[in-house]
């Protein structure tokens, strides 16, 4: 039918606008008998896209046109552009405004800019100086205003960035200072010698700071003295070696004796572990003398007496000794070497204190006194009643296992009451560990 025909038409792209005009008109006279709003809608829908209503072309719109037609794609046509506008309706100045422009296109936000100003007042440029006054001034000398015309332009190029003078300045002093190099040739130094001239001028500075203290007399490292030392022992001329240096040291803070709690591990090249209560000889800081030790380990409720020193763990010991520097290192060794390897053992000085806890495990016996079915009074085991007191509650055992407690002493000799699990016979042997 007609409508059949009309999409056929409009499909058909080589078709010209008259072949399609015509088309058109063939069919609005064959459909004479629809009625007059169904015509009207067919019209409107067939009409020619390019006729009519003009349409707005937003590229031409937005860039405008040159001369001949063509869009304008370069700041050196902004002069030609001749924007379309459609019916008068739209206003081309606020559109442009909703699109992104290139940025060469910048004179008219520039006249629009300059246009507000000129309603708002007067504009005043508070950066770039008194530029006001400089035009007043400048009406009495031609000279005058031409230089300041030639500083203006030199501030403008300078300040790209938009800062001030003053702050532009600052950051190429802080640049110069950075990365120019102080040297006359020019080379620029690297870490190695940077921090060879850094410590160069401390010593410099140092030594300018000490030559003014005249009063003190001092010798830089390095330096080659006399030292006169008198009353020296003949034992000590009878045995000197010449070819053998001394050293020379003092001691004078370390005189005092105090306990000394050391950290101490075995060392692993050496054979045997070591005792309790074996003399040692220690070797720390000038000095060189023998002690005895005692081993414990703190189990952060008490220090705990070691009778021999753990395989391969530190434990701590206690010596008497002189006072020594927390945080020295030492090295022991016995006299008496029977082994190839002579270092016993390695640590370090932890603290010098007058007192150290060290608690010591302890088996006590005791005989029964009196029997009364399940109590009995224990003798022999301590000699004082505040020694009872000092263990009541403790667990005691005797020797057929039978399992009891310490009461309360009975007397002043050391005898207690104790109660058991079950009656304990007169040769029972009652024995308390702790």
């Amino acid at each position: 039918d007609g409508q059949e025909s009309r999409a056929i038409s409009l499909n058909d792209g080589s078709d010209s606008e008259d072949d399609i005009l015509q088309r058109v008109g063939a069919s609005d006279s064959d459909d004479s008998d629809n009625d007059d709003t169904s015509d009207s809608q067919s019209t409107a829908r067939l009409a020619p896209i390019h006729t009519g209503v003009k349409r707005v072309n937003l590229m031409e719109l937005v860039y405008g046109t040159t001369e001949d037609g063509s869009l304008a794609s370069s700041v050196d046509t902004d002069d030609r552009i001749k924007p379309v506008s459609a019916g008068g309706e739209i206003d081309e100045g606020n559109l442009r405004k909703f699109f992104i422009t290139n940025p060469g296109d910048s004179d008219d936000e520039e006249g629009s800019a300059d246009e507000e100003e000129g309603d708002a007042g007067d504009f005043e440029d508070l950066e770039a100086g008194s530029g006001s006054e400089d035009e007043k001034s400048g009406s009495g000398s031609d000279d005058g205003a031409s230089g300041s015309d030639d500083d203006d332009e030199s501030e403008e190029e300078e300040n790209e960035f938009g800062l001030p003078a003053d702050k532009m300045k600052k950051l190429k002093n802080k640049f110069d200072r950075v990365y120019d190099s102080d040297d006359e040739d020019g080379e620029k130094k690297d870490f190695y010698q940077q921090q060879k001239d850094v410590l160069q001028k401390y010593v410099d500075d140092t030594r300018t700071e000490m030559d003014e203290l005249a009063t003190i007399n001092y010798r830089w490292a390095g330096e080659y003295v006399k030292v006169v030392i008198e009353d020296m022992p003949y034992e000590f001329m009878q045995g000197l070696d010449p070819t053998l240096p001394i050293v020379l040291g003092g001691i004078s803070n370390e005189e005092g004796l105090s306990l000394i709690t050391l950290r101490i591990k075995r060392h692993r090249w050496y054979p045997k572990i070591l005792k309790t209560g074996d003399p040692i000889v220690v070797s720390v800081g000038w000095r060189r003398f023998q002690t005895i030790p005692t081993y414990f380990m703190n189990d952060r409720i008490k220090n705990r007496m070691l009778k021999y020193t753990p395989e391969h763990l530190h434990c701590s010991a206690a010596i008497y000794s002189p006072y020594i520097q927390p945080g020295t290192g030492f090295c022991a060794y016995y006299m008496k070497r029977a082994h190839n390897f002579g270092v016993a053992a390695t640590g370090t000085v932890l603290e010098n204190s007058q007192a150290i806890d060290v608690v010591k495990k302890i088996k006590l016996t005791g005989l029964p006194e009196k029997i009364h079915k399940h109590t009995a009074y224990i003798k022999r085991m301590f000699n004082t009643s505040l020694e009872v007191a000092k263990f009541e509650g403790a667990a005691i055992k005797t020797v057929s296992g039978i399992r009891g407690q310490v009461k309360k002493a009975f007397g002043n000799n050391g005898v207690f009451r104790a109660t058991f699990e079950d009656r304990i016979k007169a040769s029972d042997i009652v024995f308390l560990r702790a």
